[in-house]
């Protein structure tokens, strides 16, 4: 292809983008907005966790006036009035100890769905809310990092919830140098300079590498026990939630003739920082269950066979299936600045495909370097999302699997008559009268007073389990479905993306899906 007709590099700051900060913004995020006009979301949000904790919340926001979100002028006041909205809305929707609620009333529905169009994104908890735009610097010289962030809010209140954010803020700020690498690496791929590429994918490897340090991290300062069920309930959106209490999603009122919205919610899927690298080394992904055979297609090491697709899936789904790419579908809910670079870079890509018409010719040293060097960052991005994996498995597999360890952990406590029903049920007719005497013995608050009509009952000798909290709820038996908060499959989803890294090197190693696979046979 002749040099004028290549698609000319992106500019990163046409695209918000800063080559220091990479998708962070430059300056610190608003901690308040400064036009008075917006009062009733600051003064809502400086107590919304004490309402929440109270079961006040939503009669509190039933009461704010409709804002005009228009009046938010800049990028920087849009984005704190976003990051209000977000947090209001998913700590009304999923409540405290409450039941979900479907709908949102129009004092948040109307400005967020406006602040999200002016954004370009959802109007729903995501990314780019918790983790791009809630952070503020210790020490206004200091770095982007661990040692110098606290968050503007969290859901729960809680330092674990703040550590969680932190630590992907800190990966986001430590990733940002890589962009402008990845830039130059697909010049110097441009201009046929091996030797300038491998340099440049020796930088690239060691800021993943980075990455996977501070990802590290998150085991330090987060309880897993405590995100499972204090703070990812409220991270979730309203897509596949059925079993969470929101089948038909969330009604936002004033908005689209209040029809029903199914929004995802939060996920580190979407981080445009991950979608950069995937695609600067043409790790592609496909919808969880369905991956084309790609035998054949690797075997350029030395005549090594390509190791085959672990998963046996068809090339292509059913006519009468239409899987949905998950991580594609992920990028909608990116700032629409940082989608469009995504799609830009997507065009322009070349460096997987450099080093694999390299590997294919004479395997010079130079060549062979720089096989071996892609190849390192390939396995790094790899190593990135076998940490998370780990992670996964410990702060929610195991979590639900295990269930609470105090009285009601992530369950809403049933009324008096539903719960007395329910432990005689389990209980069957022989507890029937140990049952009755539990309820007398609880039928005043020490004070001589009787509970309140629907006030709930605790059990000194049972633990009586209400209606699931959200998503923090014990593990069925027989259902091996884990939700993510974007309304996933977890694992499978997680396993494969993993494996289909891993299938991007050069010189093909095998997965430990593959693995498994082998040694069953």
């Amino acid at each position: 292809m002749a040099q004028q007709q290549l698609k000319d590099l992106p500019i990163l700051s046409e695209y918000d983008i800063s080559p220091i900060t990479g998708f962070l913004p430059v300056e610190e995020p608003l901690q308040v907005l400064p036009d008075p006009y917006f009062a009733p979301w600051e003064e809502t949000f400086q107590k919304f966790n004490g309402l929440l904790l109270a079961s006040r919340l939503r009669q509190y926001v039933n009461e704010l006036p409709v804002l005009d979100a228009a009046k938010l002028k800049t990028k920087a006041e849009q984005r704190r009035g976003y990051l209000i909205l977000c947090m209001l809305s998913h700590a009304y929707v999923w409540g405290k100890h409450e039941q979900a609620a479907e709908v949102l009333p129009a004092a948040l529905a109307v400005p967020w769905q406006k602040v999200a169009d002016m954004l370009e994104m959802q109007p729903v908890l995501t990314h780019a809310a918790v983790v791009m735009w809630n952070w503020r610097l210790l020490y206004k010289d200091g770095p982007r990092d661990l040692n110098n962030l606290d968050t503007l809010g969290t859901l729960s209140g809680s330092s674990d919830e703040s550590w969680f954010y932190l630590v992907t803020t800190a990966i986001e700020a430590t990733g940002a140098p890589v962009l402008s690498k990845i830039l130059t690496a697909i010049q110097q791929a441009r201009d046929n300079n091996i030797v300038g590429l491998t340099q440049e994918l020796e930088g690239i490897r060691g800021i993943i590498e980075d990455l996977v340090s501070v990802l590290r991290r998150m085991f330090e300062r987060c309880d897993p026990y405590v995100f499972y069920w204090k703070v990812r309930p409220y991270l979730a959106g309203w897509e596949n939630m059925a079993e969470a209490g929101l089948p038909n999603g969330v009604r936002y009122e004033g908005v689209d003739n209040g029809e029903y919205k199914k929004l995802a919610g939060g996920s580190a899927a979407q981080s445009s920082l991950i979608h950069a690298l995937d695609i600067a080394f043409g790790v592609e992904h496909h919808p969880t269950g369905f991956r084309p055979n790609k035998a054949g297609a690797s075997a350029l090491a030395n005549g090594s066979p390509a190791v085959p697709s672990p998963t046996p899936a068809a090339t292509a789904a059913p006519a009468a299936v239409k899987p949905t790419n998950f991580i594609q579908k992920m990028r909608f809910y990116m700032p629409g600045p940082h989608r469009s670079f995504l799609t830009h870079l997507t065009e322009i890509s070349n460096i997987r495909q450099f080093v694999t018409e390299k590997a294919a010719g004479e395997r010079t040293v130079e060549v062979e370097k720089l096989i071996t060097v892609y190849d390192e960052c390939v396995h790094q991005i790899k190593v990135f999302r076998d940490v998370h994996i780990q992670m996964v498995t410990l702060y929610i597999v195991m979590q639900a699997n295990r269930g609470p360890s105090i009285s009601h952990g992530g369950f809403a406590p049933q009324p008096h008559a539903q719960a007395q029903k329910t432990e005689q049920t389990a209980n069957g007719t022989a507890d029937k009268s140990a049952a009755s005497s539990a309820n007398s013995a609880n039928s005043s608050n020490g004070t001589g007073e009787k509970p309140s009509k629907g006030s709930s009952i605790l059990y000194p000798q049972k633990v009586i389990f209400g209606a699931p909290y959200g998503l923090a709820k014990k593990q069925e038996a027989g259902n091996d479905v884990v939700r993510g908060t974007g309304g996933t499959d977890l694992i499978p989803f997680l396993r494969q993306s993993r494996d289909e890294t891993n299938e991007s090197k050069i010189v093909p190693t095998p997965s430990i899906t593959a693995r498994k696979q082998s040694t069953a046979a």
